[in-house]
């Protein structure tokens, strides 16, 4: 398919951040579907771990009104005097906007407030040990198959009385009956929500959506594309205002990327240094 590609700069401070790959039909200025790689995936997903009270504070940050009377109700909040409080001086910050661990923070607050937004994670929890008996001699009803295991070092095994001593090795695996790398195992991986490998089609409404190729000839049939000359590819990087952006424009719109990214809506209205 010939396209036209069409950059747009990313916003000042976020360098190297999620893209989004933008089809475009000319005519209409609509955008069909945009192409979602893992991170930009996680950062979608993470709008939805935003609480009310801190896309409250972020959209008045960069001087964007809160959808209905949610930015009046987080105003008036904030305005109140430490006396109508029962702890007498409340962190604020903690109490009218939370920041519970979100891909989509870094972006939303940018710079040193997201570092502060987000606690560190908690140390991973220790390896599971477990044991079973010896087996005992040959006349043991555990001799040479023991059948019962334990987290407990020395518990006494049920079916022989023996204490549960000798370790046993676990080996992890995944749903197919594969074993799992020593990084799935302990629980590590890149992070986020979606796997690396994962790119997704999202649409214009933001819903998500497993990429293939039958899928985007399919939306193509969709919306009635025949000539492959009235589309346009456009990629877009994704900063602090493309982030606030769409954190609003999702609370409002069906058509989400196409205000934001295809002339519904003006980025550069959006100060991110407010």
């Amino acid at each position: 398919m010939a396209t036209a590609a069409k950059e747009v700069a990313p916003a000042k401070g976020a360098a190297g951040g999620p893209q989004l790959k933008l089809l475009v039909d000319k005519r209409s200025r609509r955008v069909l579907y945009a192409e979602a790689r893992k991170d930009a995936v996680d950062f979608l997903i993470g709008l939805l771990r935003v609480p009310a009270g801190l896309a409250a504070r972020v959209l008045a940050k960069h001087g964007e009104r809160a959808p209905g009377s949610l930015g009046a109700l987080y105003a008036g909040a904030a305005s109140l005097d430490d006396a109508f409080f029962v702890s007498g001086k409340p962190n604020r910050a903690a109490l009218l906007s939370p920041a519970p661990p979100s891909a989509a923070l870094p972006l939303l607050l940018g710079g040193e407030d997201a570092a502060g937004a987000l606690p560190p994670p908690p140390p991973p929890p220790p390896a599971k040990r477990y044991f079973r008996c010896a087996g005992g001699p040959y006349y043991s009803s555990c001799s040479g198959n023991p059948t019962t295991v334990t987290d407990v070092s020395g518990l006494p095994c049920p079916v022989c009385g023996q204490p549960m001593t000798v370790e046993m090795k676990w080996t992890p695996g995944d749903a197919q009956g594969k074993p799992a790398t020593a990084q799935e195992a302990a629980g590590e991986g890149s992070g986020g929500y979606v796997k690396d490998v994962v790119t997704c089609l999202v649409m214009d409404d933001l819903t998500i959506e497993p990429i293939s190729t039958i899928s985007a000839i399919m939306l193509l049939k969709k919306f009635n594309i025949s000539d492959s000359s009235v589309l346009e590819e456009m990629t877009v990087e994704l900063g602090t205002k493309e982030a606030v952006m769409l954190l609003r424009v999702s609370m409002e719109s069906a058509t989400v990327l196409t205000d934001v990214f295809s002339g519904g809506v003006a980025i550069d209205r959006v100060d991110g240094d407010q």
